[in-house]
């Protein structure tokens, strides 16, 4: 994988095309796709009757003193007091590699880690996308009919 030239973007950049990278990906999937203006919701995606929430967190490739090149995700929220993604924020998180424009995504619910580092090749899987939304998906419709 090709890291391009060494441009710095703003966070604030990094964070929309996230928003577009995951966007694309979800009406690949065959999902319509609105752009959200929510504290904690950045996209809403839905299908028939069933919609989903989507919170989505990008990162570029970056090397850290000691460590492989890889991405790293910051999970949880607020300032002072970090917590965890609930279903009652969102249903879906969505990382988004920005360098390999490729998403995973996982239930609210099942996110149990603050930061999450992942190398490039974690998202050079074949199907990663449509296996990860199928799952999150499942996870998620499960939970509302509990």
């Amino acid at each position: 994988m090709d890291e391009g030239p060494n441009i710095k973007i703003t966070s604030t950049t990094t964070g929309l095309t996230g928003e577009y990278i995951t966007a694309a990906a979800l009406l690949g999937l065959g999902w319509r796709v609105s752009m959200s203006q929510q504290d904690s919701v950045d996209l809403v995606a839905w299908s028939g009757q069933d919609f989903m929430r989507v919170q989505v967190k990008s990162a570029q490739i970056h090397k850290q003193r000691d460590r492989a090149i890889g991405y790293q995700f910051q999970n949880a929220s607020g300032r002072n007091k970090k917590t965890l993604p609930t279903l009652e924020q969102f249903d879906v998180l969505a990382h988004c590699a920005i360098n390999d424009r490729k998403v995973h995504f996982t239930a609210a619910c099942s996110v149990n880690q603050y930061t999450q580092r992942r190398p490039p090749s974690w998202f050079q899987q074949d199907d990663l996308e449509q296996r990860s939304w199928e799952k999150a998906v499942q996870i998620v419709m499960e939970t509302r009919n509990e």
